[in-house]
């Protein structure tokens, strides 16, 4: 789906190393990995930010039904001091609530950007997108074509 979506790019590209892991892999895994690739081809200068969504951000103190953290508070802090974070507000996120009310981001906020865009605000996320999809709702003109054709092709997020 990924390689859907950048097919048109010529400056993103979709790496399927996440997908060919046997099990779930943690978003700083992830980052390490990306780093590694991108440095090894064009040096050790070059550095990784992570971009997420203000929802995301808002997730970080999540707790799940077992008790324990849906985000690993070193994790929270190695992706930031390591990588930095640019965030994306979203509506009905409220990532610098989030953000003030966690010692892990506030120590570091500036290392944290979060970017609002008062002229067009963007609310498209995947969850939302998913939940469209579940309810047999159209995503056409929020998503490429040719991700719409894979997600159909696949019967992929159908209730």
């Amino acid at each position: 789906m990924l390689c859907a979506a950048t097919k048109s790019s010529e400056w993103i590209r979709a790496d399927n190393w996440e997908c060919t892991r046997s099990t779930w892999t943690r978003t700083l895994q992830v980052l390490a990995h990306h780093k590694e690739q991108v440095q090894q081809k064009f040096g050790s200068d070059v550095n990784l930010i992570l971009v997420v969504g203000g929802d995301v951000v808002d997730s970080f103190p999540r707790i799940l039904p077992d008790g324990s953290n849906l985000w690993n508070a070193s994790d929270i802090l190695k992706i930031i001091t390591e990588f930095g974070l640019i965030v994306l507000a979203r509506e009905g996120s409220k990532p610098l609530d989030t953000i003030r009310s966690m010692s892990v981001l506030a120590e570091h906020a500036d290392k944290i950007h979060v970017l609002q865009d008062e002229v067009c605000p963007s609310s498209v996320s995947s969850t939302r997108l998913r939940a469209a999809l579940a309810a047999n709702q159209s995503i056409k003109y929020s998503t490429p074509d040719d991700v719409v054709t894979y997600i159909k092709e696949n019967s992929l997020y159908r209730s």
